[in-house]
């Protein structure tokens, strides 16, 4: 509720605006009908706002294509508690609930190669809110050959490191 008070507000002095341009132009003896209607549709819209629940969250990811066995997702806005939802196609049909809890971001690991769609909304009331819109992540791990690559530098390395500690060691 606390992310939707500026709209509100807003919209009331656009309200008080209207309703006063509209008095003026309709005249004295259409005032209060005038009024009456604008007020009816500002109490009509505040009431449906009320009803529709927490404001969608904004999520978005650290990257789009994932190669270091991890990737962060953040949200912002709405109210807490938050509801985060993966899914493998972009419908999310049967997703899983990655998190639930008060948090504004997750850290996902250990997933396979492939492409993954997540979502989050505010879980916060009786009547959850909207989804975010989807954030995409294509998960693509290094391939096997850059992996041992990596591997035999860092055996190299360390080699290098234990030659020089036992050489600085005869010096003294």
């Amino acid at each position: 509720m606390v992310a939707r008070t500026a709209p509100v507000r807003h919209f009331l002095c656009g309200a008080v605006v209207v309703s006063a341009a509209l008095a003026a132009a309709f005249g004295a003896d259409q005032r209060p009908r005038v009024l009456a209607i604008v007020g009816l549709a500002v109490t009509g819209l505040l009431v449906s706002s009320a009803l529709a629940g927490p404001s969608a969250p904004r999520l978005s990811a650290d990257t789009e294509i994932a190669t270091a066995g991890y990737f962060r997702l953040t949200w912002t806005s709405g109210t807490e508690p938050f509801e985060l939802q993966e899914a493998s196609v972009p419908d999310f049909r049967n997703p899983d609930t990655v998190y639930r809890g008060p948090d504004r971001a997750s850290v996902i690991s250990g997933k396979p190669d492939g492409i993954l769609y997540y979502r989050v909304r505010s879980v916060a009331s009786s009547q959850p809110g909207a989804w975010s819109d989807a954030v995409t992540v294509t998960v693509a791990h290094h391939d096997l050959s850059r992996a041992l690559m990596f591997l035999g530098l860092g055996v190299i390395v360390f080699i290098a490191i234990v030659v020089m500690v036992v050489r600085g060691k005869r010096i003294e």
